[in-house]
């Protein structure tokens, strides 16, 4: 049997691959907690949901560290997360009511097991002023 050992560098890539694996999406009792996070983006009507789909794509485009990728009637959605970036992918979704009306949520996530940057939250927080203004 051969013994095989890692060099420093090896063991220092290894680690640094398993750390960096997991992706960082706010629970949703995190998300929960904050009462600013916790509700979602709500439309009364046509004209104001789109108005809202709107923003909600200009503000993911220029305040994610990623392209965006899908851009439905639906969904929002950026490339991402990478490992070890700690910049904030999103999936926007908007969920129609049986009115004219829609619900849109905002999930970020980033693939850093050392934390995002900004704080998923806090994004969420400002997403929800800028789209409602």
């Amino acid at each position: 049997m051969t013994d095989v050992s890692l060099s420093g560098t090896s063991r220092l890539l290894v680690a640094l691959a398993v750390l960096t694996g997991c992706t960082q999406m706010p629970t949703p009792a995190e998300l929960a907690a904050n009462p600013a996070t916790a509700d979602p983006v709500l439309c009364i009507d046509k004209v104001q949901c789109d108005l809202y789909w709107q923003r909600a794509q200009a503000w993911v485009a220029n305040n994610s560290e990623y392209r965006l990728q899908t851009v439905t009637d639906t969904v929002i959605e950026t490339y991402g997360p990478v490992a070890p970036r700690r910049g904030l992918a999103f999936r926007i979704t908007k969920v129609p009511d049986d009115k004219q009306g829609a619900r849109i949520y905002a999930l970020p996530a980033c693939n850093n097991a050392f934390g995002c940057q900004p704080a998923p939250t806090d994004a969420v927080v400002a997403f929800k002023r800028f789209v409602r203004n």
